[in-house]
């Protein structure tokens, strides 16, 4: 049973996207310790032309920010895990846009 409320870190439909002139890197150090402040067990992997970031839920999917390379900079893509989450990671991403 404990299996079934584990979250999920495949992204469904994209709650946000937004565009910033910081390259993939630089967003992701900005926004990567904004999330461990608000979920501890948040975390980062590589993907192709850019980061995944997730912080995972116990209770509902996972939250879930995937910053990857264009032209001028990067694309931030949030997704968000359930109705049951608030929006402060996604507020928190949004302070490293500029």
């Amino acid at each position: 049973m404990a299996a079934s409320l584990a979250g999920c870190a495949t992204p469904g439909k994209p709650t946000a996207s937004k565009l910033t002139h910081k390259t993939p890197a630089q967003f992701a150090a900005c926004v990567m310790p904004k999330w461990r402040a608000l979920a501890p067990l948040a975390n980062q992997k590589s993907i192709a032309h850019g980061y995944r970031l997730t912080a995972p839920s116990a209770v509902a999917s996972d939250d879930v920010l995937e910053v990857v390379d264009v032209r001028d900079g990067s694309r931030a893509t949030f997704y968000k895990g359930s109705f049951l989450s608030g929006d402060k990671l996604r507020l928190a991403a949004r302070e490293c846009l500029d």
